[in-house]
């Protein structure tokens, strides 16, 4: 799992074919386990990981308020958002159709 930093990073990084990004905060604990089984799922796509506090233009830009959350991104483009609620099996899903 690769962490970004800062808004910046994230605009380079976006442009991939597919990627899978969690938000988490510092003092969430979901997040934790969210983040330990997704990454078990990950295995042929870059997962990388933001903290809500340290990268507060993302919450803003992409309209994010809650945490956690799995955005999943082809070409510059959300294709999948899940919050709160993660629902594994539909994530997993869409993955395998690329």
């Amino acid at each position: 799992m690769i962490e970004i930093y800062n808004f910046q990073d994230l605009i380079e990084v976006i442009n991939q074919e597919v990627m899978v990004i969690i938000v988490r905060s510092n003092n969430c604990s979901v997040c934790k386990t969210i983040s330990a089984r997704l990454e078990l799922m990950m295995h042929n796509f870059p997962l990388y990981n933001i903290y809500i506090e340290k990268v507060r233009e993302f919450s803003g830009q992409f309209l994010v308020f809650t945490t956690p959350a799995i955005l999943i991104f082809s070409q510059r483009k959300e294709i999948l958002r899940e919050a709160r609620f993660i629902n594994f099996k539909k994530i997993e899903k869409l993955l395998q159709l690329y």
